[in-house]
Order: structure tokens, then sequence, then C-alpha cells
């Protein structure tokens, strides 16, 4: 038989991971959604939102760290290190877009400027930063342009497509290759 303190911390967990799950949903769409409405779609009683969030910016922060840790786990299973920049690139953008989508909240919020956070996205983002600094090396991309740059362009392209994505103007399941073209070939004739 379960101890009465295990359920509760399995409920918490569960509780937490709901709100979560429904922040994504009710701010991807509606950004400026009350935190009742949150809690709403979570099946929760504000108070709970509350237990776990104290506030709106601590409901942000978490869903920061999530997207993060998704991300980190995206770009671990894409396999980066075993094929050549388009196809990294392809799978990068294939792998991120939906992740951007669906914690599109964070493209309003202006975190570009936590120290921590950039720490965080960059730790995130260094399998990305590898696949280029190889593209450069091997020739794929021109090794003129400093490896953080290049990261800067890639991470503000993947922000745009995932803003297309979500305004309709592209298709989320082409984004991969959307990315790759726009990446290595530009838009050039």
């Amino acid at each position: 038989m379960t101890a009465p303190d295990e359920h509760l911390r399995a409920d918490a967990v569960r509780n937490r991971a709901a709100l979560l799950d429904a922040a994504a949903d009710v701010l991807a769409t509606t950004p400026e959604a009350s935190l009742a409405e949150v809690a709403n779609r979570a099946g929760l009683a504000r108070a709970t939102l509350y237990r776990h969030f104290e506030s709106r910016d601590a409901l942000l922060d978490a869903i920061q760290a999530e997207a993060l840790e998704r991300a980190s786990a995206a770009l671990a299973g894409a396999g980066l290190p075993d094929c050549d920049t388009r196809e990294g690139l392809r799978r990068a953008g294939a792998a991120l877009v939906p992740l951007g989508m669906r914690f599109r909240i964070l493209l309003t919020e202006g975190s570009d400027t936590d120290p921590e956070f950039l720490a965080a996205r960059n730790r995130t983002l260094a399998p990305l930063l590898a696949l280029l600094e190889r593209g450069q090396a091997t020739g794929e991309i021109s090794p003129t342009a400093s490896t953080p740059w290049l990261g800067l362009v890639l991470a503000g392209l993947l922000m745009t497509t995932v803003r297309a994505a979500a305004a309709g103007l592209v298709d989320p399941g082409d984004a991969g290759e959307l990315v790759a073209a726009a990446f290595l070939d530009g838009f050039g004739a």
C-alpha cells in the first residue's frame, strides 16, 4: 500500500505537470490569458496553481525551463553528430520548430537579456554550434563568420519559422527543410 505522503507527492507532480501543460497550451494561443484560465484548463483550482507557482513570472520561468529541457532532449535525439550540415540543420529544424510552437509564449516575453536564461540556452544549443563548427571545417558553411554569430542567425531563423508556422504561413512539417535551405542556400535564384 502507498504511504499517504508518497500519494501526495505523486499527486503534486501530476498537478504541476498538468498546470505546465495547460499553461503552454493556453498562453501559446492567448498570451494575455489569466492564471485562472490556466488553472481551469488544467482542471485544477486556482489555489492549486498558486501552490506550485507563486506568480505569472514563476510559471513562465517553469515553462522556460521545461522548454529548454525538451529542446535539449530533442537535439540529443536528432543524431546531429552522425550527419552532414544540411541534414543536421533539417533535423534540428524538424525537432525544434514544433517545440517552439508549443512554447511560443516565450518568444513574446523578452528573456533574451536574462543572463541565466542565455547561459541555459547556450548549453541547450551547444550541439547546434558543434554542427555549425563542423560545417565550417568541411567548407559547407563559410569559415569567415564567427560560430557564435552563426548560432544567433540560426536561432533567429528558427524563431521566425516558429512564428510563421503559428501564423499559418508555413507548414510545421516542412520546417526542417525550410530552415536548412534558408540557412545554407539563402533566397537567391
